[in-house]
């Protein structure tokens, strides 16, 4: 019972880890195309090829290597969250409803209860 049971934690811990990388992507397209500071990246990229601004490359790139700065701290504040060491923050709890914040204060509680079964 035991075995199954570690064995079962380390694949959730494996799972997580595999799952940041995928995250990050996603958010970062979703940043990227779905938002309009990575519009504007795109363009000053476009602008850049096809010569119509002469801005270094790291200046033209700009509104994108923020976007990346961005997605990367966002997936490691969401992966924090998830593995119950911190609270939701401020802006979380600002656009959720009181139903949500309620829901993931539960969550976190019930992951930290399963942190403690498993040191006995």
């Amino acid at each position: 019972m035991e075995r199954d049971s570690t064995a079962q934690k380390k694949m959730k811990t494996l799972m997580f880890i595999i799952d940041l990388p995928f995250r990050f992507v996603f958010a970062f397209l979703g940043f990227t195309f779905l938002g309009w500071i990575g519009w504007v990246g795109i363009v000053l990229i476009t602008l850049k090829l096809f010569g119509v601004i002469g801005w270094p490359w790291w200046v033209a790139a700009l509104p994108l290597e923020y976007g990346v700065l961005y997605c990367l701290y966002m997936t490691i504040d969401g992966a924090l969250y998830r593995a119950g060491f911190k609270k939701p923050g401020a802006y979380a709890r600002f656009t959720a409803t009181d139903e949500q914040i309620e829901r993931a204060e539960f969550e976190r509680t019930l992951r930290n209860l399963e942190r403690e079964r498993g040191k006995e």
